[in-house]
């Protein structure tokens, strides 16, 4: 990722456009590989996101925080050989439909150079200190939302789940949920597997909790319980866990990382008892 100098009017008005026709496309139903999706929010043009055309080599997260943007996830499309911006956009449209149409996103930015078009979507790292209820609330929130998911059938990327019984609230999943949580904020990483190398199976048996069935779920920088479930929904793996009926008992945590980068950790535990 690299950033250009200055874009010549002419180009800077035909990124404006593609970035316009992105909005143009999410704003309706769309067919998006062979299966319809329904209308999805509309993204905020940013210029900071318009400065970067697609180089070898270069990572788009760490371009983006230089450039002053804290992106909570971020992704590039790039299409060379177009003269126009129609011709980009149904080329990238054919492309990176997925992408383009993602909810994950809020923020998008596009370039030009000659006949190379990147189109940059983002989200911003946000402030969860401000917009967080209580933590345990936010967990109960997850929960409750988590089960009105199961209560529809849904498609969880290639995989069509049914809808599934709601969970029962398991306190014991509930701690290693909260600590594994808390261990990610406190030590500044996102994974299943902590720093000691365990991953669920072994969290949830140390709180005592015997299994049948285990599994997890984690996020990073949702502001909302609703935002963190659609968010999983929105997965396909994650999708496949919320909605998997072997599971019948659930804990939530929910923790704030207090740093100069301030963000919410997120943590699912689903199980099924011997």
């Amino acid at each position: 990722m690299a950033c250009a100098a200055q874009l010549p009017a002419a180009q800077a008005g035909d990124a404006e456009q593609l970035a316009a026709m992105v909005n143009a496309w999410r704003a309706a139903p769309a067919t998006c590989q062979g299966k319809q999706r329904p209308a999805v929010p509309l993204l905020t043009p940013r210029a900071v996101l318009s400065r970067f055309a697609l180089r070898p080599g270069t990572i788009l997260l760490a371009a983006l925080d230089s450039a002053g943007y804290d992106p909570e996830v971020a992704d590039a499309v790039n299409v060379e050989g177009p003269s126009d911006a129609r011709s980009a956009f149904e080329a990238l449209r054919e492309s990176y439909c997925a992408t383009l149409g993602s909810r994950r996103y809020r923020d998008i930015g596009a370039h030009r150079d000659g006949n190379d078009w990147t189109i940059v979507l983002a989200a911003p790292t946000p402030n969860p200190v401000t917009l967080l209820p209580d933590t345990a609330e936010a967990a109960q929130q997850v929960f409750q939302a988590t089960n009105t998911a199961r209560a529809a059938a849904r498609q969880c990327g290639d995989t069509w789940m049914e809808a599934a019984p709601p969970l029962g609230w398991n306190p014991q999943l509930a701690e290693a949920a909260q600590a594994h949580s808390e261990d990610m904020a406190q030590q500044g990483y996102f994974a299943h597997k902590n720093k000691q190398g365990n991953e669920v199976p072994q969290r949830a048996e140390a709180r005592g909790y015997r299994w049948r069935h285990i599994g997890e779920n984690i996020s990073r920088g949702q502001t909302s319980a609703q935002e963190a479930v659609a968010g999983w929904i929105d997965s396909p793996g994650h999708c496949r866990n919320l909605m998997n009926p072997n599971f019948t008992e659930i804990g939530v945590g929910v923790s704030i990382r207090q740093s100069r980068r301030p963000a919410a950790y997120w943590t699912q535990v689903f199980g099924a008892p011997r």
